[in-house]
Parts: structure tokens; C-alpha cells; sequence
């Protein structure tokens, strides 16, 4: 396993439940994420993020859809998410891991961690930093708009 890494801390004007509910419910995940969300609400729950070449809620162009696939190792409500992912549409990408942890700051602020491990080059944690750093922005703004 490489120590190559995405690590990424944000502050959220919201409890942790309902950063929680925003990262782990598909019918939420679609509001700021993928186009379309498979998550299983349990260890060992298949994860499917599919997101499509036409998003306007992308960072990059892509000339097809891209899907991550994964399962859940720990989902501990209102605290903690971890599932693996798979990029299927890299060879040979490695079967990464990605960590959401919340902590209550105040009544309703909360700090998110979200903790990318396993890439094997530089390149996959740059683009993936990235990637992080948009939706992370997105997920503010749509918990901060809406919640």
C-alpha cells in the first residue's frame, strides 16, 4: 500500500447529520456529486458513483461517462464513512480508499476530513486532489444553499 495521499479539511455551517445524510444517501450524493449514486448503507454496501460526460457539475472534460465503483468498509452515522474505489475506466488503477470523518465543532458547524489513500503515482493524487477540491466546494455550496 502507497502513502501517497489526498487529505482535504473543510468547515460546514451545518450539524454533521446533515453533512452525513449528504455524503452517504444517494438521493443526496446527486445533488453535488455524481449524476447518478449507488451507496448501500453498510459494510460491505456497493458504492457506484457514474458521472456523465454532459455534467455541467464536472471539473475536467471527458469525451464518455466515468464510473468509480467501491464497497463500504465502516459507516458509523453522523461520524465516519469509508468505502473503497476503483477507477474502472484506468487500467490498472489501484483500489483506493476514500475516509469521510465528521467532527461537531459547534451546534451546527461542522469540520469534514475527507482522506484519499493508496495511489501509486503522483499524478493520480494530483488530479484526484483536484477533483477533491471542486466537489468539496460543491458540497458546501449545496449544504449551505439548501440545509
Amino acid at each position: 500500500m502507497s502513502d501517497l495521499k489526498v487529505r482535504k479539511s473543510i468547515e460546514i455551517d451545518v450539524s454533521p447529520e446533515v453533512v452525513f445524510k449528504a455524503i452517504s444517501d444517494p438521493g443526496e450524493l446527486t445533488n453535488w456529486f455524481p449524476e447518478a449514486a449507488i451507496l448501500e448503507p453498510k459494510i460491505g454496501g456497493k458504492t457506484k458513483f457514474t458521472f456523465s460526460k454532459d455534467s455541467k457539475r464536472t471539473n475536467c472534460v471527458r469525451d464518455h461517462d466515468k464510473s468509480n465503483e467501491g464497497r463500504v468498509l465502516e459507516f458509523v452515522k453522523n461520524k465516519k464513512l469509508v468505502y473503497t474505489w476503483q477507477d474502472m475506466d484506468v487500467p490498472d488503477f489501484p483500489e483506493t480508499i476514500v475516509t469521510w470523518e465528521l467532527e461537531e465543532i459547534s451546534k451546527n458547524k461542522t469540520r469534514l476530513t475527507l482522506t484519499h489513500t493508496g495511489f501509486t503515482s503522483d499524478d493520480q493524487v494530483k488530479g484526484h486532489s483536484q477533483g477533491w477540491s471542486f466537489f468539496l466546494n460543491e458540497l458546501t455550496t449545496y449544504l449551505t444553499r439548501s440545509g
